[in-house]
């Protein structure tokens, strides 16, 4: 009998926990937009919202007319609605070799090298100084970098 009971049990908590997918999120909202760097579209850029008061980041990548859309938990899903940091970032790294069986490597004589597509200050939420209100229903987000 008592397995019987631990059975059930174990089964509604299974049940219960399988519920909470998508009515426990916070309201989320839609969110796209484009990345241009000094006028022109940016292909591969790492676009991601922070929100301020806490919770799930929001990421998105750039395709070749710079246009993204944000992801929190499913694909396309969006960003969480309020006040969020944001940060922009692409980079190019060398100096790292890789061996035939693309498992193993090591880094180049001359080090791991890092070129900055996008300037480094963009990729932090502190010297970024991009922010951004998400709203339900909001239009697409135009950020326009500069050098």
């Amino acid at each position: 009998m008592k397995k019987l009971a631990l059975c059930g049990l174990v089964c509604a908590l299974a049940v219960m926990l399988s519920g909470c997918g998508g009515s426990d999120r916070p309201p989320m909202a839609k969110v796209s937009g484009t990345v241009t760097l000094d006028d022109k579209p940016i292909e591969g850029a790492s676009v991601m919202f922070m929100p301020v008061g806490g919770g799930k980041p929001a990421y998105g990548v750039t395709d070749a007319a710079g246009r993204f859309n944000l992801t929190t938990y499913e694909t396309g899903d969006g960003a969480l609605v309020g006040d969020h940091q944001v940060t922009i970032t692409k980079k190019e790294v060398s100096g790292v070799i890789v061996t035939e069986d693309g498992v193993s490597g090591g880094i180049a004589p001359e080090g791991i090298q890092e070129k900055w597509i996008i300037p480094e200050r963009y990729s932090s939420p502190e010297t970024s100084q991009l922010k951004q209100t998400v709203s339900p229903k909001m239009e697409p987000i135009e950020f326009k970098l500069t050098q």
